[in-house]
């Protein structure tokens, strides 16, 4: 296939398609996705802008493998489970867990990521693609009434978005759901609107604001009585050594710790 060039693809979609697919040269990789690693050499654009960010690198396979733990786990529990990936752009999970058994899995992003994702990785008759906004509630609807245990899985999404927006969007799933589990990303504490000093983001057209995270995670339960913290992920326990020597002297202080680390972060949507 001829690579292929980007114009109204969101460049964000990008860094972790890029991280994924740099970690498999490594001996002992934090993540192992092929799909990535194909994807890659099919896409005409200069990844070489991020090679110094290591950070972002190793970070997005972190929050990744941490996120497919959870997901595993959550399927073995609940084979027939129905799951969505919510603005999933080029990350190829489905295949990554090897197509877990499942009654459903889902793939949800706006049209113009769907349309490039449907170029690349393939839809099957358990995986297939939704184009539609994340706040749009059809989807919402549309699994609510498959009364099955529901995964929705948020990755590299909600910090986007104001708290206003992030706090809307869990109301209404808690709305729609009488239980669910949510497995997501909160950004670096310290990182909302410092888009410009990450690492990666910054090498992009310099339109993605950073706008929301929580400190506590444990607030996201004060938004709603169904909203309950189940398990929090801290990623500097988990990068194998990986992230600059400064930064992991850094997390070593608590206060730096709360404020300097993205977390992983399973929610329970129950009475």
């Amino acid at each position: 296939m001829e690579a292929k060039s980007l114009s109204a693809i969101p460049e964000t979609m990008l860094i972790p398609l890029w991280a994924k697919a740099t970690e498999q040269n490594r001996h002992c990789p934090i993540l192992v996705d092929k799909t990535a690693a194909d994807i890659i050499s099919k896409i005409d654009y200069d990844f070489s802008r991020f090679r110094n960010a290591t950070m972002s690198q190793v970070g997005c396979c972190v929050r990744a493998a941490l996120i497919d733990r959870e997901a595993q786990q959550f399927l073995t529990q609940h084979p027939d489970a129905v799951v969505i990936q919510l603005g999933a752009g080029l990350d190829a999970r489905y295949q990554r867990l090897g197509q877990p058994v499942c009654t459903h899995w889902y793939d949800l992003d706006l049209p113009e990521g769907i349309a490039l994702r449907r170029e690349y990785i393939p839809e099957s008759e358990h995986n297939t693609y939704l184009s539609l906004s994340l706040f749009d509630e059809t989807w919402m609807e549309q699994l609510a009434q498959q009364h099955r245990p529901t995964l929705i899985i948020i990755e590299g999404v909600l910090m986007y978005f104001d708290r206003a927006e992030v706090q809307a969007f869990f109301t209404t799933l808690c709305r729609h759901f009488d239980r669910a589990t949510v497995l997501m990303d909160m950004l670096v504490y310290w990182g909302v609107k410092h888009s410009k000093r990450h690492d990666a983001v910054n090498k992009t057209d310099g339109k993605n604001v950073f706008r929301w995270s929580e400190l506590h995670s444990e607030t996201l339960e004060t938004w709603h009585p169904h909203l309950h913290l189940g398990r929090e992920y801290f990623m500097s326990d988990h990068d194998q050594g990986r992230f600059p020597f400064l930064m992991r002297l850094l997390y070593k202080l608590p206060f730096f710790y709360r404020r300097g680390n993205q977390r992983i972060i399973r929610l329970e949507i129950q009475p």
